[in-house]
């Protein structure tokens, strides 16, 4: 494997979840910080992985054809109100 593309051609979803979970947290799955190093590499692969498998991209990641993906704002105050009125919110005057 020459470069970052084939590498992530050959990953398996589960390590392209850990390491997108590790990028988002700042933190490997045992609690470890990881290093700026591997913030980078990480964050590569992560986008080399969506650019070749993710062909139902969410609001800012990387669409299969290489572009970030953005919803429209107006999308986007769609898809949250849906989610608000599907939540039950309880509140308790104490």
């Amino acid at each position: 494997m020459s470069n970052i593309n084939d590498y992530a051609k050959n990953i398996s979803l589960s390590l392209y979840e850990k390491l997108k979970a590790a990028v988002e947290t700042g933190k490997w799955l045992d609690g470890v910080p990881l290093t700026e190093e591997q913030k980078a590499h990480s964050l590569q692969l992560v986008m080399a992985y969506q650019k070749e498998f993710n062909v139902d991209p969410d609001h800012f990641t990387i669409a299969q054809n290489g572009e970030i993906y953005m919803e429209s704002k107006k999308v986007l105050k769609q898809q949250f109100s849906r989610e608000d009125e599907e939540t039950e919110v309880h509140l308790i005057n104490l």
